[in-house]
């Protein structure tokens, strides 16, 4: 995909893509065609994985370090791009779980 739709996908201005290419921070493989047409090796929705740790209780919160300590190894060992790690207590009997919706609404 070209240059531009990648920093759209990505929320970022074109300028701001077109800086990092120049100073090879660009987080993919991007090249420029003869033409000047800059081409970025991603797929849509490449962006990375977010991470997501819950316990139902406070007196839980050393387990909850540890479920996203695994989290995070697995990540890492599958060489995943880590965009974001959500830590939660609340109970998973109903739906009000305020971090997680706003996790997936991003």
């Amino acid at each position: 995909m070209r240059l531009s739709v990648w920093a759209e996908l990505q929320g970022i201005s074109y300028k701001t893509a077109w800086r990092m290419l120049k100073a090879k921070t660009l987080p993919v493989h991007a090249y420029q065609l003869p033409t000047g047409t800059v081409v970025v090796d991603a797929k849509p929705n490449s962006g990375g994985v977010a991470l997501y740790a819950r316990v139902s209780s406070s007196d839980q919160k050393e387990d909850l370090d540890r479920q996203l300590s695994r989290l995070t190894e697995y990540a890492v060992a599958n060489k995943m791009v880590i965009v974001d790690a959500v830590k939660e207590i609340g109970s998973g009997l109903n739906g009000h779980r305020r971090s997680m919706v706003k996790l997936l609404s991003n």
